[in-house]
């Protein structure tokens, strides 16, 4: 028999694992960056963080080393400090062999990028307790960016004691700025030496959620972790307008060798005649090539400095960045004819130039057939971002429709059906609310620590017919629906000519989940991942008497 202490002894260890699991892996006693415009226009980046660790996953995974990219063609990497004081007080500093400079992956297999550089500083006399301190500068040479442009994320995978960022520009230079989903106003001051420098100090800033849901699509998942409020912001521009940043960008979209796009064009479309549809689907078969992973080179605009190859040049190449191969998109139907424009898609932020953009992609007149539409996802969160053209005209994107229907039908066979003592047969309908795939992430967990953002609305209805096995009777199965504010969700089933029709229609209308009501937003896709809602009994007459 256990007795009363042993149930108390239970409760306290369970208590302390959770404790455990809730705390944090490491802490940053300091972050700290510095963005520095200087007078003959060239730039600094100054980051400086001392980091405390906490756990053996965040000494020998997660933050056991910094990862720092540059382009040692416009910028230079210095290190200021490196090291490591250990528990007891005794310093390490970072050999010389612990800077490991390697090429970007975003760059691997992409000769023209094979100037980036990715330093990898290796953390040495890690252990519990022990704290890192790294100091460091990226310095840009004057004209390889157009003006000062920062996009600075706050929180961190750990909480911060103390988080400073800094910009800091010539007396007389316009600025813009705004902190996004903080309250904290920064502290405006003239250093005395012909600059002028705006300064956000947050403390004690929570750690983002580790596994926070949101999409597998990098700029998409950006929108999400900012709209919804969960990760405040620094953003600062020395740029006169969103439509003078868009100028810069502008420029980089070129054809180059114009006659090489042309004759790309004729090469693909020669067996189109005059059929624009053939036109459309003939350089969409050839983009879908060019947009898959062998052909997409993963540097961002920013990693490349906000500079593009022209069309030409990625022709000849085979390969190129996302902005790269949407120029090459445009170019060539507008070569065969047709009509396309690039769509800019950024943060939504007055103060914000091209450091905030998403998302580029192509958008045309006619649709490719058997293609990948671009700019779906886009159009799912079109209202929490600015959407234009280079010029800087506003781009209506088309959402998806509004209601949608799929239906599947199967037979229940030997290979389908599942044998249950007393004559009962089991079938489950395999046709699945493709809200699954959507969604699921977003209710892996009971409970949120911070709003989410969903990444689109949803109306869409599964219907699966299941023909009966031969002489087998379908027990009834009682309609079920859930409706809430932030949608529904409905199984209807009905009987027919020896059939069973289940028919799931999942509803969302409601994309900012709060903490609050997230249990109304889990509630739903308890119900869409319910099993029994999907299974079917079957009985044979014999087994009824």
């Amino acid at each position: 028999m256990k007795t009363l202490s042993f149930y108390i002894g239970i409760f306290v260890f369970l208590l302390c694992a959770s404790s455990v699991r809730a705390a944090s892996e490491a802490e940053f006693r300091v972050l700290s960056k510095h963005y520095t415009l200087h007078a003959d226009g060239s730039q600094e980046l100054r980051v400086k963080k001392e980091l405390t660790l906490y756990t053996h996953a965040a000494m020998n995974g997660l933050y056991g080393e910094t990862f720092i990219t540059y382009d040692p063609q416009y910028q230079e990497l210095k290190i200021h400090e490196s090291y490591t004081r250990q528990k007891d007080g005794t310093i390490v500093k970072t050999p010389d062999n612990a800077f490991v400079g390697v090429l970007p992956s975003s760059a691997k297999d992409a000769p023209a990028y094979n100037r980036l550089k990715e330093m990898v500083v290796v953390h040495t006399g890690l252990e519990l307790g022990a704290t890192i301190v790294l100091d460091y500068s990226i310095v840009s040479r004057a004209g390889y960016l157009p003006a000062l442009d920062v996009c600075c994320p706050v929180r961190e995978l750990s909480p911060i004691k103390e988080f400073t960022c800094t910009v800091e520009v010539p007396s007389g230079v316009e600025l813009h700025t705004e902190l996004l989903n903080s309250s904290v106003r920064p502290q405006k001051t003239d250093t005395g030496n012909g600059k002028v420098c705006w300064q956000w100090k947050l403390k004690n800033v929570e750690p983002r959620p580790y596994a926070y849901p949101s999409s597998y699509i990098k700029g998409m998942s950006t929108v999400q972790q900012v709209a919804s409020g969960m990760m405040p912001v620094v953003v600062a521009s020395t740029y006169p307008s969103y439509t003078d940043a868009l100028k810069n960008l502008r420029e980089q979209f070129a054809l180059g060798d114009e006659a090489a796009v042309k004759a790309k064009a004729v090469e693909l479309t020669k067996d189109a005649g005059n059929d624009r549809q053939k036109k459309r689907d003939a350089i969409g078969q050839y983009m879908m090539l060019m947009y898959s992973r062998l052909a997409t080179v993963g540097v961002s605009l920013q990693e490349a400095g906000y500079r593009l190859r022209p069309a030409s040049e990625v022709i000849r190449s085979g390969y190129g960045t996302q902005a790269e191969l949407v120029n090459l998109d445009v170019a060539l139907q507008r070569a065969a004819g047709l009509n396309a424009e690039v769509v800019v898609c950024r943060l939504q932020s007055d103060a914000m130039g091209l450091s905030g953009i998403v998302s580029v992609f192509a958008k045309s007149e006619l649709m490719a057939s058997k293609v990948p539409q671009q700019g779906l996802e886009e159009a799912a969160l079109k209202d929490y971002m600015t959407v234009t053209d280079l010029q800087g005209n506003p781009v209506e994107l088309t959402s998806s429709p509004s209601s949608s229907i799929t239906s599947y039908t199967f037979k229940a066979d030997d290979k389908r059906i599942r044998t249950l003592p007393n004559g009962y047969r089991v079938a489950t309908a395999e046709g699945r609310n493709p809200a699954f795939g959507i969604f699921y992430s977003y209710a892996t967990n009971t409970s949120v620590p911070a709003n989410i953002l969903l990444p689109q609305k949803y109306n869409h209805t599964v219907e699966t017919t299941v023909e009966l096995p031969a002489g087998m009777t379908w027990m009834k199965k009682t309609d079920k629906e859930v409706t809430n504010a932030f949608g529904k969700i409905a199984f209807k089933y009905a009987e027919a000519d020896g059939k069973v029709k289940v028919t799931c229609t999942f509803v969302i209308d409601k994309l900012l989940v709060t903490p609050a009501d997230y249990k109304e937003f889990y509630a739903l896709m308890s119900e869409l991942k319910d099993e029994n809602n999907y299974t079917l009994v079957f009985i044979s007459p014999d087994s009824m008497d």
